[in-house]
């Protein structure tokens, strides 16, 4: 089994900085622009192959969306809109940086 430790590793690496990785007992993962923190779930029985998804996904955040958020509310799209897509552009964005996540 990959340890915490192993997968907090990865997140820096992947985001290229030196963000700071947490694990709780939360609903999802999460990442915070403005403190540079990624946030794990802590899950009964989560597999690996999970955690890689929610890693590389909440990276993506890390290395592409702005920390202003002013940048997202300039065009006063509702948020819940602006979340699927912006997801969606991150996704992309780190499929292509990191053609191994794509599985």
């Amino acid at each position: 089994m990959i340890t915490q430790e192993q997968k907090t590793n990865l997140a820096k690496l992947l985001a290229t900085e030196n963000i700071s990785v947490e694990h709780r007992k939360v609903e999802t993962a999460y990442f915070i622009p403005k403190t540079r923190v990624l946030c794990l779930p802590v899950w009964e029985d989560m597999s690996n192959d999970l955690y890689d998804l929610l890693v590389g996904h909440e990276v993506g955040h890390a290395l592409y969306t702005p920390q202003d958020e002013k940048e997202f509310k300039k065009d006063k799209i509702p948020h819940s809109y602006l979340n699927v897509i912006e997801d969606i552009r991150i996704d992309k964005k780190m499929k292509l940086k990191y053609p191994g996540l794509r599985r």
